[in-house]
């Protein structure tokens, strides 16, 4: 499992730009001088209330995590790119924010995803707000030359925080490309609940799909982020056919640094009498081979 490369710590970045993808999806663009090197699957905890102001009592006092959509360095600095869904105070707040307005991040943290052994290649699968580690993973993987096909989705067309260069095919066929992926050259199989764009069903009828006609299957290394229950059905079907499987889990972290303990993800032991311990989402994760993971 891929590790932390450098030891997190506090920024105050600007907002660059910001962009609303969907319907309560929001996408800001932070700029840092310099950051240290990270990891598709790692993550920020981010303030989402004004740094100064202690007395606000709708405001969400604790940082909230939010994985690393994208990264890019460049002689003007370093843009990090954050996507979320308002649900709250917290995330409500860093939705209003705007270009010049600051955000105080604490990262980069946790460990992230692994990178395929040679031969190999790459289904990568995301569920509504899942979508950032997985972009940036498609991302980093096309880079480096591994051949990889995404599976996203989300409960309807409105809620897909993507965008499209062609407009969708009622097939869901990896013919369909969503502008995020098919920049970086791979294939886009959609699904959404209510069949509004793609295929209808879940992004695990999207992989059994898949599954049923991908060539060579066994030479696949499977990547989801997403809702629990989504990654523990992917988990399961990844088992079933032998296949390894990365998971992004999601935990409160309140911290991000293991010593708040509230961020527990219970995993296979062998050395304990139990067979089982609790891991530190925060530390060990967010991601996670699923076959450690005791769902």
């Amino acid at each position: 499992m891929a590790v932390t490369h450098s030891a997190p710590s506090i920024y105050t970045a600007p907002v660059v730009a910001r962009r609303s993808p969907c319907r309560e999806h929001f996408e800001i663009t932070i700029r840092l001088p310099s950051f240290p090197d990270a990891v598709p699957g790692q993550f920020l905890n981010v303030l989402c209330r004004d740094a100064q102001s202690m007395d606000d009592t709708g405001a969400a006092m604790l940082r909230r995590p939010f994985s690393i959509g994208g990264l890019r360095r460049s002689a003007e600095g370093v843009e990090i790119d954050i996507l979320g869904r308002v649900v709250g105070p917290g995330t409500a707040w860093l939705n209003a924010l705007q270009v010049g307005d600051e955000l105080n991040v604490l990262g980069p943290l946790g460990r992230g995803f692994t990178i395929p052994n040679h031969g190999e290649r790459a289904l990568l699968i995301a569920g509504g707000v899942g979508l950032p580690p997985i972009r940036w993973l498609c991302e980093i993987l096309r880079k480096s030359a591994v051949f990889c096909e995404v599976i996203f989705g989300a409960q309807s067309r409105d809620l897909l925080p993507i965008s499209f260069r062609e407009p969708p095919k009622s097939d869901g066929a990896f013919t369909l490309c969503a502008e995020d992926f098919a920049r970086e050259g791979a294939a886009c199989l959609i699904t959404t609940d209510d069949g509004s764009c793609g295929v209808r069903g879940r992004v695990t009828d999207g992989l059994s799909h898949w599954l049923a006609n991908a060539e060579a299957p066994s030479n696949v290394r499977v990547y989801s982020c997403g809702p629990e229950p989504m990654l523990r059905a992917v988990a399961t079907i990844c088992a079933e056919r032998g296949l390894r499987c990365e998971a992004a889990m999601e935990r409160v972290m309140g911290c991000g640094m293991g010593t708040c303990q509230s961020c527990v993800v219970p995993v296979v032991a062998p050395d304990r009498a139990s067979g089982r311990r609790y891991a530190l989402c925060c530390r060990e994760g967010p991601v996670f081979e699923t076959a450690r993971v005791i769902w």
